[in-house]
């Protein structure tokens, strides 16, 4: 097995989803797909509350058989908190789990953009595997969360960013 250390740094031009002109937002984290990583469980930053620009540096780490890292994504999801009523989705991104470095000496940091699922070419992948019944669930949950909100751009024009720092690193053989 293999360890993901992703720490995540913050974001940045996040979109304002509360009525103050602000968002609380957070970030998940998961391997996918779920039917080879199941044990990677999703895992969660804390909310920082009123602002477009969250500082976070939360460290979080994934066991992933070695054998399924050419197989795995990487999926970072920002949402805005609501305590009423249901969060907002806010963008997200993905990374393959072969394109990280797997030197446990090697930190790289990433700035990824985020996207609206339908143009992102993992999610296209995913679309694409029509025959894979978790495949096929994750792209109807993520085209329905697309459906329920609206998406803007950021004022700049350009799409929302998240800079974080992820590094693949090999286990030790006391795992």
């Amino acid at each position: 097995s293999s360890g993901i250390n992703a720490e995540y740094g913050g974001a940045r031009e996040l979109i304002a989803l509360d009525t103050n002109g602000k968002s609380d937002p957070f970030i998940q984290l998961q391997v996918v797909p779920h039917h080879l990583f199941p044990d990677c469980e999703l895992k969660q930053s804390t909310v920082k509350k009123g602002t477009l620009e969250p500082i976070y540096n939360e460290m979080f780490e994934f066991i992933i058989p070695q054998d399924q890292i050419c197989n795995g994504v990487l999926v970072l999801t920002v949402f805005d908190y609501d305590f009423i009523s249901a969060n907002d989705f806010e963008g997200e991104a993905m990374v393959r789990l072969t394109d990280l470095p797997r030197n446990s000496e090697q930190h790289v940091k990433w700035t990824m953009a985020l996207h609206r699922p339908k143009q992102d070419s993992i999610y296209k992948i995913l679309a694409g595997r029509v025959s894979d019944k978790i495949a096929c669930k994750f792209v109807d949950i993520r085209r329905k969360a697309m459906e329920a909100e609206e998406f803007m751009p950021a004022e700049s024009g350009e799409p929302s960013s998240t800079g974080s720092k992820v590094n693949l690193a090999p286990r030790g053989a006391e795992s």
